[in-house]
């Protein structure tokens, strides 16, 4: 992994995103790629790229929402390291959400993910180091009517940038006619299967050296990460 290789895949998303017309405005990526060539290490802090949804999903309540739009924001910063060593990729400060927001009679109605990384080991409930949850912070103070909010279940998911948020996006809330081209672009999946590379891959072999332990792999994996990252695991 370098600076250089990882500014090439946002500038690049930054302008097959604007060509498609996927963003409008893709300067927060392009603004974050720029900065990330001056950075000291790997890290960047992606504010506010705003997708818009023509097609409503099926199945949306209320079924009379329009003008929808994501919004996806990655703080995050990547530790380098060899193929041989599986380890945690991600440093400090790592922020991930995604903001789903419409209008229903001339109100604003919001939706919110948030993919948190929590290795603090002092919780108050048992939870993976890195999980996906529904609600939080922007949801707290609007009319919910009906609805129950709760902070569980944190689903175990691996880590995500902002290659992986953007991909996340369009293929979860675009339809298949739409996406089609920009998801068989060879310069779309190489930065795509770099991001996965760097952070999926060493998450995954964390996860199965629970089982393996890497006895004939040549790998050199951290064994506390899969119970870290899937606490629910039996020994």
């Amino acid at each position: 992994m370098s600076k250089g290789s990882v500014s090439t895949d946002l500038n690049f998303l930054a302008t097959i995103l604007r060509q498609e017309k996927f963003c409008i405005d893709t300067s927060p990526l392009s603004k974050v790629a720029g900065e990330l060539n001056k950075s000291k290490d790997c890290s960047y802090n992606l504010q506010k790229l705003k997708f818009r949804i023509d097609d409503i999903p099926r199945n949306t309540v209320p079924s009379v929402v329009k003008l929808l739009e994501a919004i996806l924001s990655v703080q995050i910063g990547e530790i380098d390291h060899t193929e041989e060593q599986v380890q945690n990729t991600v440093f400090g400060a790592y922020n991930f959400s995604i903001e789903i927001s419409g209008q229903v009679n001339g109100k604003k109605v919001i939706s919110h993910w948030h993919l948190d990384f929590d290795n603090n080991s002092v919780n108050e409930y048992i939870h993976p180091e890195f999980h996906l949850t529904y609600g939080g912070n922007p949801m707290k103070n609007i009319d919910l009517g009906d609805v129950l909010l709760l902070p569980s279940p944190r689903i175990s998911h691996p880590p995500m940038d902002a290659v992986l948020g953007i991909d996340f996006i369009i293929r979860n809330f675009f339809k298949k006619d739409k996406c089609t081209k920009l998801l068989s672009n060879s310069q779309y999946r190489t930065a795509i299967q770099n991001s996965q590379r760097r952070l999926w891959r060493p998450y995954m072999l964390a996860v199965a050296s629970h089982w393996c332990k890497f006895s004939c792999c040549n790998y050199n994996a951290d064994m506390s990460l899969s119970k870290r990252y899937f606490p629910t695991l039996d020994n």
